[in-house]
């Protein structure tokens, strides 16, 4: 649980910060955060500083923000990288980038497009890595929830700010930026570039704005990925294996171990544009469109030597000390080793248009919007395995500090096994898969602000908000399919199937045996499937398989909503309190059509599913801010918030995948749960925060939620046919709680001479402690369990300068270890996956050639830093004993100059 020394900590670091000289702010009441920031001039590190922190001060929500440096400048390269800044956030990264966003450890988070819900295909939110940081204006993380806002996330919102025509100067705006980014693992230089043009005029009395803004991104990245799989009790019959240290004790072999590159290539291009019309000052209408287009080609690359190739029939020589967990394990039988490439291509489109207006009278305000937004997305994968039988082989289960396992492959007579021969290899089995995911929603929302010259109550504030919601998904997925054909087919026969992977696997990691290796070729896959598919025995099927009817979904949701707040402000004593209080009404009409596969007498059945669930459900909210001085602020909220599942985990079916030479003692599953329910959470936040410069401040505060319900993946076995099966499904929790303490500091030194004045800094740590309880077992058991994803600890130190025309910015990011996932397969103890603590350092540097130009110049991961993670949970012990994935990410230099006129 929450540890009580972490707020004395808070305390102190206040008290520590007290002898800076205080500066007294006076700051605008009742004021919330999408009103703050009417028009925005902003250039340079300080300025992006001062307008972020105008923004935290003038809320009355939790609320911290990233604001754009400059027109196309974002502190960091995307979104979800400048997010990791922001006291509370964490991320986690695929596919040489920043993807997932987590507040406060949790990823049930609204994403926000200007105020409008945004997302991709079947998601209930949009990849803010698929947003381009050049198009930005600011982007605020609401930590605390207002009855104004869009429910559906426990954790907060994310509400990005493209810019609209009015946040410019009157006049023609021109700017934009060109950059050259080279990835080092992927030896890859691509282009990023942006443009912005507006223009503002007036014309018989009325103001008139127009931008278009269009961003292309290209980005060649390769992860490199070392695993080993969790380790089964396991019978050793052959008489060559020695003893181990704890007789009667079952030995623990992992079944499979292996490497992979993970490389390819994406582009996303993007357009924004917005017009604006102010015919008076007491009306203004406005039409925006928003669009990203995403395309990626990549591939996988995997190596797989499989020690229990045809049953455990080696022999152990040598045992991790005082244990009877296998080190090191030989197979002198000419077991089998599959190389294989996962040719993949990804594409999705993501458009967002919308109308609206606000209009004054007197002392009403009303504003009204109508917004349309659509998402698709098709998948399309073809895997091929060959597979090898080397004479000897001995397997190496991650015996260096690293954890990286590791393999010595030899001949009959002890010479190295030539991995490079196509002659050693035969086409072994397939995977075949495409998909295909649609989404669009249709919002209407109305709000009314009703101005109160006197007493308590300042403002009286109440809406609307109507939307209609699909989501569909249709799948195909053969699983691993060998090879029927009755022939051995050799990899010889298809000439231009052969490819070799890059060189130099983990090489800035550990020394390996094998840091290259024959893998089929991705163009061939991919162009030639329907040939490589009738070889094997199969249909040609050059389209791919048909989809499964268990795997599809068409979801559709009526979502309606009103809410009603009101603002406040009185004096205790010399004391400023201002707040809201608010409460929101939501009901959800939803119906849900699958497949559901049901066992008749031993027999598959698909059987439609049509389900129909309503739901009601009053989210209050209040805020309240109390000015100790014009400087000092002690800040307090409650609410209470939902989070609805996923369309793809309320889907009722399950897709079963035979057992592989991979997996072979077992086979896989993956399923949704129609009868989850929303998360809900009852919220509080309480903050100290002191203004004691226009970009000094310092903060602490400390945040509980309440939990019920929440979703996490839980593997469990399944009978099918006589068969078993890993199936991994979503289950709601039962009740749970996350609580911590939030502590940041920010300060230019101005008091400094010469030089040193330009210097400033950025800290922030959070302190979390997470828990639910389990779903109940077989017996109706349950535990305690940590909540996913959720740090223990994390913190950023961020060193500033800018003077003479010069920035820059030094930015070191860590957090603790977490869990990632629950019931994984395997006979070692704690069924869990836990991530060992991982940290990165990044660089920006600006130089103002002139007012119209600039160069910079940019690096991430500069520490080059490795993540691990390993099974267990149950001891100190477990991150030697069972290693997973060592996983060694891009490390990228940036150079480019923006421009503005």
């Amino acid at each position: 649980m929450f540890k009580q020394n972490r707020l004395s900590a808070s305390i102190a670091l206040l008290a520590m910060l007290g002898v800076s000289q205080a500066y007294a702010q006076q700051v605008p009441q009742n004021e919330e955060s999408d009103a703050t920031m009417e028009e925005v001039v902003v250039r340079g590190v300080r300025s992006s500083v001062e307008s972020a922190q105008a923004i935290k001060m003038k809320t009355l929500q939790v609320v911290d923000s990233i604001v754009a440096e400059d027109i196309g400048k974002l502190p960091d390269n995307s979104v979800a990288e400048a997010l990791q800044r922001v006291t509370g956030v964490q991320i986690a990264r695929a596919n040489g980038e920043a993807s997932t966003v987590l507040v406060r450890g949790l990823p049930n988070v609204v994403t926000t497009l200007n105020g409008r819900n945004i997302f991709t295909t079947t998601g209930r939110g949009v990849s803010l890595s698929d947003i381009p940081a050049d198009l930005l204006q600011r982007v605020d993380v609401k930590k605390s929830a207002s009855a104004k806002d869009i429910e559906g996330g426990i954790a907060g919102v994310v509400d990005v700010h493209l810019r609209r025509p009015f946040d410019f100067d009157d006049g023609f705006t021109i700017a934009g930026g060109l950059r050259s980014v080279y990835s080092e693992r992927a030896e890859s230089t691509d282009p990023v570039g942006s443009v912005t043009i507006n223009n503002n005029w007036s014309s018989g009395g009325s103001d008139f704005g127009a931008m278009l803004s269009v961003s292309y991104q290209d980005r060649g990245y390769m992860d490199q990925v070392n695993f080993v799989t969790a380790p089964f009790a396991t019978e050793i019959t052959n008489p060559n294996t020695i003893a181990p240290p704890n007789p009667g004790e079952p030995t623990l072999i992992p079944n499979v171990i292996g490497s992979y590159f993970r490389y390819g290539d994406r582009n996303r291009t993007s357009y924004n544009g917005a017009f604006q019309w102010s015919p008076n000052d007491n009306s203004e209408y406005y039409a925006e469109f928003f669009h990203v287009g995403y395309e990626q080609d990549s591939q996988l690359n995997f190596w797989v030597p499989i020690p229990s190739w045809g049953g455990q029939l080696g022999y152990v020589t040598e045992y991790k000390p005082g244990t009877n967990v296998a080190q090191e394990y030989v197979r002198d039988d000419a077991p089998g080793t599959i190389t294989s490439n996962q040719a993949l291509f990804n594409s999705s489109d993501t458009t967002q248009v919308a109308f609206g207006g606000e209009w004054t009278f007197d002392k009403l305000t009303v504003s009204s919007e109508l917004s349309h937004t659509t998402s698709e997305a098709d998948n399309k994968t073809f895997i091929l395995d060959l597979a090898f039988f080397a004479p000897r082989i001995t397997y190496d289960f991650a015996k260096t500090a690293s954890g990286v396992s590791d393999v010595t492959i030899e001949n009959g007579d002890g010479s190295s096994y030539d991995l490079s021969d196509p002659s050693q290899y035969l086409l072994n089995q397939f995977f075949d898969q495409r998909s295909r995911q649609e989404g669009s929603e249709t919002t209407w929302k109305t709000d009314f602000s009703y101005a109160l010259e006197e007493g308590l109550f300042s403002s009286l504030d109440f809406g609307v908000r109507l939307s209609q919601r699909n989501a569909f998904n249709q799948s195909a997925d053969t699983g691993g399919s060998p090879n029927i054909s009755g022939q051995e087919l050799s990899l010889t026969d298809f000439p231009g199937l052969e490819d070799m992977t890059p060189s130099g696997f983990l090489s800035d990691v550990t020394d390996l045996n094998t840091s290259q290796w024959l893998t089929p070729s991705r163009d061939y896959l991919l162009s030639r499937r329907a040939e490589i598919r009738e070889a094997m025995g199969y249909d040609a099927l050059p389209e791919g398989p048909e989809f499964i009817p268990a795997l599809f979904f068409d979801n559709d949701e009526n979502n309606y909503a009103a809410y009603i707040k009101t603002d406040y402000q009185t004096s205790l004593g010399n004391m400023e309190l201002d707040g809201v209080v608010g409460a929101r009404l939501v009901r959800l009409d939803s119906t849900l059509r699958g497949t559901s596969v049901i066992d008749d007498n031993g027999q598959s059945v698909l059987q439609p599913v049509n389900t129909e669930v309503s739901a009601t459900k009053l989210l209050p909210s209040a805020s309240a801010r109390l000015a100790l001085r014009d400087d000092l602020y002690l800040r307090g909220s409650a609410s209470e918030t939902l989070t609805r599942p996923g369309f793809a985990d309320l889907n009722p079916s399950t897709a079963y995948f035979q057992p592989t030479p991979t997996q072979p003692d077992f086979g896989t599953g993956n399923g949704g749960n129609p009868e989850l329910d929303a998360i809900e959470s009852r919220n509080m936040d309480v903050s100290l925060e002191w203004y004691f410069g226009d970009a000094s401040s310092v903060s602490a505060g400390m945040f509980y939620r309440d939990i019920d319900g929440y979703i996490q993946f839980y593997a469990s076995e399944e009978m099918r046919d006589g068969v078993p099966y890993q199936v991994t499904r979503p289950q709601n929790t039962g009740s749970g709680s996350l609580e911590g303490l939030e502590i940041a500091y920010t300060q230019f030194f101005d008091n400094l001479p010469g030089f040193w004045s330009g210097f400033g800094i950025q800290a922030n740590a959070t302190f979390m402690d997470g828990e639910a309880e389990s779903p109940p077992d077989a017996e109706g058991n349950t535990e305690m369990q940590n909540l996913a994803n959720v740090s223990d600890e994390s913190y950023n130190l961020i060193l500033l300068y800018e003077k003479y025309d010069f920035s820059a910015r030094l930015a070191y990011n860590w957090r603790s270890d977490y869990y990632l996932s629950f019931n994984e397969a395997g006979d070692q103890p704690g069924n869990s996956v836990i991530v060992k603590e991982t940290d990165s350092l990044d660089l920006a540097l600006n130089y103002d050639l002139n007012e119209n130009l600039t160069v910079s110049m940019e690096a991430t991961n500069l520490t080059d830093s490795v993540y691990n993670d390993y099974f267990g949970g149950g001891s100190g012990a477990d991150e030697y004993l069972y290693p997973r994935d060592t996983f060694a990410r891009e490390r990228t230099y940036t150079l480019g100059m923006r421009f503005r006129y």
